[in-house]
């Protein structure tokens, strides 16, 4: 497998994984590869740090079931890693720089703040 492929296969698990737990050891683990050389193939490949994909995907798929369910924001939470709603409404609020419960009595966001899944080229 190549490394293009390689990626593409860990964007896809990750995909099925963003409710579990995927810290960069055992995200790192899994691949093969040393976080240190994983971390640096992913930006390579994709422009994003593992982490940091990983947290934007998360917030996203927060963001776009809190403003389509009434889902409790703890839950929402939950479903996607945060072991606290303080934890994620300060994680969320960095990054949407509103809280979700602002978000969901608003029923917007901004648009470009949301990452979708990235496909990669073959």
């Amino acid at each position: 497998m190549n490394q293009r492929e390689f990626i593409r296969s860990l964007l896809e698990w990750i995909e099925s994984n963003l409710g579990q737990d995927l810290h960069l050891d055992e995200v790192s683990r899994r691949s093969g590869y040393s976080r240190w050389h994983l971390q640096r193939l992913f930006r390579q490949h994709t422009g994003f740090s593992l982490a940091e994909y990983i947290r934007q995907r998360r917030l996203t798929e927060s963001a776009l079931l809190l403003l389509n369910s009434n889902e409790a924001i703890l839950q929402v939470a939950m479903n996607y890693g945060f072991d606290t709603q303080q934890a994620y409404t300060r994680t969320f609020k960095n990054y949407f720089r509103v809280t979700p419960g602002q978000l969901r009595r608003q029923r917007r966001v901004e648009p470009d703040r949301l990452l979708f899944p990235l496909a990669m080229a073959s």
